[in-house]
């Protein structure tokens, strides 16, 4: 359905306008796949260093002469006049563009939230790839697109998407979700990773590190275990499940074990309730080994059902079942990021829908952790940096523990020393007075009881 409503807007004339705001290793593999999709047309992309946007262009086959610089709106909507594209180190300009979706892919919270307020206010479908503003501030944002009559969305192909995914398979079949959750490969030292050390410790080449424009503290943030903690908050927070125990179990798990781990303690599982978001480390208990038939970069649901017929029928066709023969684990053991990141504008901009969104008041965050001992004075570095790290809380404990959510750390300035493996809080630091994302936090938090942050 999807293909054949992209090949008549092709036909038509009338093929969705995207731009993309990031030119990194997410951003340019959405427009490398744009770029072979019928009624998809990328007219703009931003970046602050537009060489590397231009040769986003060129390597989709595009002539110097097809591709204009363009400081402002104004100088996009020309280029797209002319049937040309654009490229800026203005991303605020192209939510003033004549584009119908804006895709996020920065990473950094604050970039988020102006880009995000800022597509949605001039009537811009906005595909949020950013988790970390997502997590932060994205019940606000999605509250202010549905006003709007826009989208608000998280990517298909990302994670959390592709849980979303599962998880409306399962609904739409009647099933209960009663875990949900993706793979880790997480060694035992990997929570003392230095971005700079990011690359070399995973024996990564150093022209492919250049050539997939990959940044080390983003990924180092993926080493530390921060980023599985963010994308399952963003999942919790449109599902409705909650972590189990703050930064969930994150046990090691096969993908045949799946049904029976993710159950509960009575019945030998890691599980006190259902009804989470979890982890599954593909490396074993000691810290070291990789384990065979892993998920690792996968994701699953675990899925219950009271109708006997139906749960025989699960074990018949193939999903593993769990120990009291009620539930079992559906999976994919991969995810495609830029691949797939497509298919989440073209439902947004031919039917005006999300892959997935906050479903209202958030029901859990990520608070932010000392890496090591902190002395006052010194200028917190955001998520997976070398100053701290996250673990997934339910809001309603991180509001009463008055704790700091780590994708609002970025340059915030501590006011007293904090021990390693120690939760800061709000009284620990002093909060910036001119930041745009904690303007949206105070104002969400102002909206949504009980979002998880001090008053």
């Amino acid at each position: 359905m999807i293909a054949a409503d992209l090949a008549e807007r092709e036909q038509a004339g009338r093929p969705i306008r995207v731009g993309i705001v990031g030119a990194g290793k997410f951003g340019s593999s959405v427009a490398h796949q744009v770029s072979r999709m019928p009624g998809l047309r990328l007219v703009a992309l931003a970046d602050l260093f537009p060489d590397k946007a231009q040769a986003v262009f060129a390597r989709n086959g595009l002539m110097a002469d097809d591709v204009l610089r363009a400081g402002d709106a104004q100088s996009i909507a020309r280029a797209i006049e002319q049937g040309k594209a654009a490229v800026t180190d203005d991303p605020l300009a192209l939510c003033d563009a004549p584009l119908d979706v804006v895709v996020e892919a920065t990473g950094v919270p604050e970039n988020g939230a102006r880009i995000g307020a800022a597509a949605i206010a001039r009537g811009k479908h906005i595909v949020m790839v950013n988790m970390e503003t997502d997590v932060a501030v994205g019940s606000l944002l999605n509250k202010r697109a549905r006003a709007a009559g826009v989208v608000y969305t998280v990517a298909d192909g990302d994670q959390p998407g592709c849980i979303m995914r599962l998880v409306d398979w399962a609904q739409a079949l009647g099933l209960e979700v009663v875990v949900a959750g993706r793979g880790t490969r997480r060694f035992r030292t990997d929570r003392e990773g230095d971005p700079d050390e990011a690359f070399a410790r995973y024996g990564y080449d150093p022209q492919l590190v250049q050539e997939q424009q990959l940044n080390a503290q983003m990924y180092n943030s993926f080493r530390d275990g921060s980023k599985s903690q963010i994308e399952m908050c963003s999942v919790a927070n449109m599902t409705g499940l909650v972590p189990d125990v703050r930064g969930m179990h994150e046990p090691s798990a096969t993908i045949p074990d799946l049904a029976t781990v993710f159950s509960l303690q009575a019945e030998g599982g890691v599980l006190n309730a259902f009804g989470v978001v979890e982890l599954a480390n593909a490396v074993a208990p000691d810290g070291e080994t990789v384990l065979p038939n892993h998920l690792d970069i996968g994701v699953f649901i675990v899925v219950r059902t009271d109708h006997a017929r139906i749960a025989q029928d699960l074990g018949f066709y193939g999903l593993k079942m769990g120990p009291d023969g009620t539930t079992a684990a559906h999976y994919r053991p991969y995810h495609l990021c830029g691949i797939e990141a497509p298919m989440s504008i073209a439902e947004a901009g031919l039917y005006g829908k999300p892959t997935g969104a906050p479903i209202g008041t958030p029901v859990a965050d990520v608070i932010a952790v000392a890496k090591r001992d902190l002395t006052a004075g010194e200028t917190l570095d955001g998520s997976g940096g070398r100053m701290v790290y996250g673990l997934i809380e339910r809001a309603e404990v991180v509001r009463a523990e008055n704790l700091l959510p780590l994708t609002m750390t970025n340059g915030v300035r501590l006011t007293r020393a904090v021990a390693v493996d120690q939760p800061i809080t709000y009284d620990m630091i002093e909060r910036p007075a001119d930041s745009f994302l904690w303007s949206l936090r105070a104002e969400q938090d102002a909206i949504f009881a009980g979002a998880g942050v001090a008053r």
